[in-house]
């Protein structure tokens, strides 16, 4: 099981970096002075860039006591751990017309429990993230600690072109267990089809 710690020293690895750190939440080295500033940071731009399987959820959000004064009808509660909204309600029903405002999603859907959302947590369990995906956050981090690591440009320029390549295998690997969702509209929808991802209607 990998640890956020190990990631971190993949990452000082990545850069020829021989040192090695042992916590982030009391940081006494300058290399963990620099990891604790862009850990947090650098796994929520992956997950939300990457959309992975294993950050999905699907949950209820909660009504908001809140109504836009105009545009929409009713308003829920935006969770904090959401990095990026994937759709709301069934797939087969819902446009997915809504607007993420502050601390609100707003949209004409009425949900007395609550709105289903699917969504991409912050997901911060490391030992639900795979190999490849552990592999790609070690280069995204390496790459954002590199100026202060290293100051090696030549090395930024090496990583950069290698977290390209690695997005595109990991993004590759993980959509083939999410396979598209084609849902047909009738002759009067003039949206015709529509494409979903991520798993059961």
């Amino acid at each position: 099981m990998t640890t956020k710690i190990e990631i971190c020293n993949l990452a000082l690895s990545r850069l020829g970096n021989k040192a090695t750190i042992e916590t982030l939440d009391t940081p006494r080295s300058p290399e963990e002075k620099i990891l604790k500033k862009w850990y947090d940071i650098t796994r929520q731009t992956t997950l939300r860039r990457t959309m992975p399987s294993f950050a999905i959820r699907r949950e209820i959000w909660a009504k908001a006591d809140f109504v836009p004064e105009f545009g929409y009808q009713n308003a829920y509660l935006y969770r904090p751990d959401c990095l990026k909204i994937l759709g709301i309600g069934n797939l087969c029903r819902q446009k997915n017309d809504y607007s993420v405002e502050g601390k609100y999603l707003c949209c004409d859907a009425f949900f007395e429990k609550g709105i289903p959302v699917r969504y991409i947590r912050d997901e911060q369990n490391t030992t639900l993230y795979p190999p490849d995906f552990v592999d790609l956050l070690s280069f995204e981090l390496a790459y954002n600690i590199c100026s202060e690591i290293s100051d090696n440009v030549e090395m930024l320029k090496y990583i950069q072109q290698i977290i390209t390549q690695k997005r595109i295998e990991f993004c590759g690997i993980d959509s083939q267990e999410n396979k598209p969702i084609r849902i047909s509209h009738t002759k009067y929808d003039r949206t015709g089809w529509t494409y979903h991802f991520g798993g059961k209607k």
